[in-house]
């Protein structure tokens, strides 16, 4: 191997990593500031000077001010929250089986919890519990201690209109902002874009750039109101912010169409009529048991007895993705599609619509998860243009055509 493939071997890991080894390194990861925190606290004891032979006289706590105790809910909760995250190692979701036959059910599953993961569930959920009671009891006798205070001064304000004029001197009140709630938004479209296609994800990253330009230009305009506030003497908000219509317009641009291009809708896919799409393979006879390329038609004897053939196309699911978005068929003949679904655990299936992948349902296939073939059998189709679309994930599309 050169160093340029070792290169974009790297970079190629880099860019598409392995998400289920990323997943099992998170116990590591968490690890490494436990033990980082370990060594430091271990070292800070090493290095102290000498101790203090009796302790030195406490200063009496000023007159208003209280001071909470010790508490034991932390440490409660802490424990209740460690027995959660232990008792997922003993939960697992395996294929569920007939209790008849005991073979597996296709595209089911059930989950299995392990008899020490009923017990750290157990143990978790009474530590969470009692740690609630404990800090709820705490808290209601810190709230008995409490003395009450005299009411704040009201400030003058506005008889006619009801309103505070300002602030009492010397305190500053932030004004109203948007930018949580922009934030927010951008935030929920990244993470509908890890689910539904990476177009949306990066929709989502743009959203959250315009956001924090934003909120750093709101920063740089407070920052230029403390600056006069040193000669002033009296620290004054910035303007109160408009709706951020433009934002939002912005906002709705990006995440529409986003999802037109996830959908396929733009760019418009081309179909064999138009001549704007590649075109379709034609169907060519092959022997039995010799193999053809994706999405090829392939011509076999029927069991019929009347000399007919039976049209099979080979058709690939990989990476969400079909291997092929153009397929044809001869009008008018019942043919069979062979589906391979090569995303592991994954659902997949083939449904062809009347027009466009858009359109109405013409004929729809099974659902099943990888990896796994199975072989469709699919009714004659009048001439004309269809399209062929993965009912669960809508951006796995293509065009069949029968002629």
């Amino acid at each position: 191997m050169t160093i340029w493939d070792k290169l974009l071997e790297i970079l190629g890991s880099l860019l598409s990593p392995d998400w289920d080894a990323l997943i099992l390194l998170i116990p590591v990861l968490l690890l490494v500031p436990v033990a980082g925190y370990f060594l430091w606290a271990v070292r800070r004891y090493a290095t102290a000077g000498p101790r203090v032979s009796r302790p030195l006289p406490a200063p009496p706590t000023p007159a208003g001010i209280h001071m909470p105790g010790p508490s034991l809910a932390p440490l409660l909760a802490a424990g209740g929250a460690f027995a959660f995250i232990l008792a997922t190692l003993f939960i697992k979701i395996v294929p569920a089986t007939d209790p008849v036959t005991g073979k597996p059910i296709p595209d089911s599953s059930t989950v299995v919890i392990e008899p020490f993961g009923v017990l750290a569930l157990l143990v978790g959920l009474g530590a969470m519990v009692g740690a609630l009671l404990y800090w709820g009891r705490e808290a209601n006798r810190d709230y008995d201690a409490l003395e009450g205070h005299a009411a704040l001064p009201a400030t003058t304000g506005d008889a006619v209109a009801g309103t505070v004029a300002a602030p009492p001197p010397g305190v500053h009140v932030p004004g109203p902002s948007f930018r949580p709630l922009l934030a927010s938004i951008a935030s929920a479209a990244l993470l509908l874009g890890l689910v539904i296609d990476p177009v949306v994800f990066v929709a989502g990253l743009l959203m959250t750039a315009i956001g924090l330009l934003g909120w750093l230009n709101d920063a740089r305009k407070e920052y230029r109101e403390v600056e006069k506030a040193d000669a002033t003497g009296h620290l004054e908000n910035i303007p109160a912010p408009r709706f951020p219509t433009g934002t939002l317009i912005a906002f709705a641009v990006l995440f529409v169409g986003s999802l037109l291009i996830a959908g396929g809708v733009i760019p418009p896919r081309g179909d064999a009529s138009g001549g704007g799409g590649a075109a379709s393979p034609a169907p060519t006879t092959q022997a039995p048991g010799t193999p053809a390329p994706s999405g090829a038609a392939t011509t076999a004897p029927s069991d019929g007895g009347s000399g007919g053939e039976t049209v099979t196309l080979k058709l690939t699911a990989s990476g969400i993705a079909f291997d092929t978005d153009t397929l044809e068929v001869p009008a008018g003949v019942p043919f069979k599609i062979e589906f391979t679904n090569n995303d592991a655990g994954i659902p997949h299936n083939v449904a062809i619509h009347e027009g466009s992948p858009t359109g109405p349902a013409v004929w729809t296939g099974e659902i099943f998860n990888g990896v796994e073939t199975r072989t469709y059998d699919v009714p004659a189709l009048p001439a004309g243009t269809y399209g062929f679309v993965c009912t669960v994930h809508p951006n796995m599309t293509g065009t069949l055509t029968a002629r």
